[in-house]
């Protein structure tokens, strides 16, 4: 009888191991509509987590514009909507996980990007309709009426007119609320003794009280990819010299500011009868801008009452040659009226609202004063001065940009900045007891109220 081999127990299957997912997402360049709507070929997650986009600033991802939820898994055309008022024409892709609340997108938080990868860089064609604004070079009469050529508002917008400083946005000396809508030769008055040379139209929202113009405060600049949305262009002005009363210092008295067509010069003249009689000083200009420019004085014919007046610098050298050349300079074939200005009367202060400087600084933009005295800055106490904050010893003459540094803690709100006269002890404050205040022209303590303004919040937020 056969023997029975015994038959071989059944083999085990081995249970395949599922490939794991790596995270990633493949997006290619594509246009961008008013829908906002992007798509991503292809998006993959190994658990539940976000397909992020973000705006592109000098070449490096930023701040979140978009992010939808996905489940774990790979996804093929998945839409996703980005914020198309803060888009750039380079944009990144990335993928997060979704750690925290589920469907809460937590970042900066715990759905951080998944590690070591790096965000698909892609870029978009804007068919978006876009506010725009288009400028001239143009002169500007005593009226200081600029014209833009066209303006396109998307929503109520202002435009308004701004200096430019170092190649920057300066203050505003100037602009309207526009309606949306394209706008075509609009025009606008601006400060003209404040502009430069350079000018910036620049569009601002209306995103504080409706029709009021909060900047700086508020109505902060309109941003396409990241930049104010503006137009650069030049101007000329009529002849004009800003020059303050201030008393005679050394020998001399500083112009504030002079715009010259090419070169010339800015002349001292004193008073006779009234009017302008002999020159007793003169200072060179360049041409365009010209500031805090020092005159030299002939002392002993000067007069508590002088004026300034631009001349052309026709001859070459170094030397002012009038009445024989270097004629005053003309306006509409006049002589325009020369900037009178005094030497015997009170202290004068200017300073603007502003925001506190990363320092720990306010900054008064003019003093003028006969003698040392003391810029003091207090808070606010019912209309009336409160806290003495901080304080800087100020020189006699004309002095720029003087700034104090007070508690960086201080909150936004009114501050008042006082004058004081360094009586006592030199460069040593001894207010109230010796150093009285100082007083204006019109023989009142100078007290300025100004506004510390909210801090701008931080990119990204």
């Amino acid at each position: 009888m056969p023997t029975l081999s015994p038959e071989p127990p059944p083999t085990a299957t081995p249970t395949p191991e599922p490939t794991p997912i790596a995270p990633g997402v493949v997006i290619e360049d594509q246009p961008l509509d008013e829908s906002g709507v992007l798509i991503a070929a292809q998006v993959a997650l190994p658990g539940p987590g976000w397909l992020v986009i973000y705006r592109a600033v000098d070449g490096a991802a930023e701040s979140v514009i978009g992010q939808v939820p996905l489940a774990a898994g790979i996804h093929e055309n998945v839409e996703i909507s980005v914020a198309t008022d803060n888009v750039t024409v380079q944009l990144f892709a990335g993928v997060h996980m979704d750690v925290g609340a589920e469907g809460v997108f937590d970042f900066p938080g715990e759905d951080e990007p998944y590690p070591g990868e790096p965000e698909a860089s892609f870029t978009v064609d804007l068919l978006l309709p876009q506010p725009r604004v288009e400028a001239a070079d143009q002169a500007v009469a005593e009226d200081g009426v600029v014209s833009l050529a066209l303006v396109e508002a998307l929503r109520p917008t202002w435009v308004l007119i701004h200096t430019v400083e170092d190649g920057q946005i300066g203050p505003a000396i100037g602009g309207r609320l526009l309606t949306p809508g394209l706008h075509e030769d609009v025009a606008l008055t601006i400060d003209w003794r404040r502009a430069t040379p350079a000018l910036y139209a620049v569009l601002h929202e209306d995103d504080g009280e409706m029709g009021v113009l909060d900047y700086p405060a508020g109505d902060m600049p309109l941003l396409q990819g990241g930049e104010p949305i503006l137009a650069a262009f030049k101007a000329t002005y009529p002849p004009e010299v800003l020059v303050y009363d201030q008393p005679i210092i050394d020998g001399t008295i500083m112009v504030e500011r002079a715009i010259s067509e090419g070169p010339g010069w800015v002349v001292i003249y004193n008073e006779a009868d009234g009017q302008p009689g002999f020159i007793v000083g003169s200072a060179p200009l360049q041409d365009g801008l010209n500031e805090a420019i020092v005159v030299e004085l002939r002392e002993s014919a000067v007069t508590t009452q002088l004026f300034a007046w631009l001349h052309q610098d026709t001859t070459p050298g170094d030397a002012f040659n009038f009445p024989g050349q270097d004629p005053p300079v003309l306006y509409n074939n006049r002589m325009p009226r020369a900037a009178a200005f005094r030497t015997d009367l009170g202290a004068q202060a200017f300073v603007n609202d502003q925001r506190l400087g990363e320092d720990g600084t306010v900054t008064i933009a003019t003093i003028v004063i006969p003698a040392p005295a003391w810029a003091l800055v207090y808070s606010d106490n019912d209309g009336q001065t409160g806290e003495l904050l901080g304080q800087t010893w100020v020189p006699a003459g004309v002095n720029r940009n003087v700034a104090v540094e007070i508690d960086p803690s201080t909150a936004a709100g009114p501050l008042h900045l006082v004058m004081v006269w360094d009586d006592g002890a030199a460069e040593e404050l001894e207010t109230p007891d010796i150093d009285p205040p100082l007083t204006g022209d019109n023989n009142r303590p100078l007290n300025i109220p100004f506004a510390l303004l909210e801090a701008l919040p931080a990119a990204g937020e």
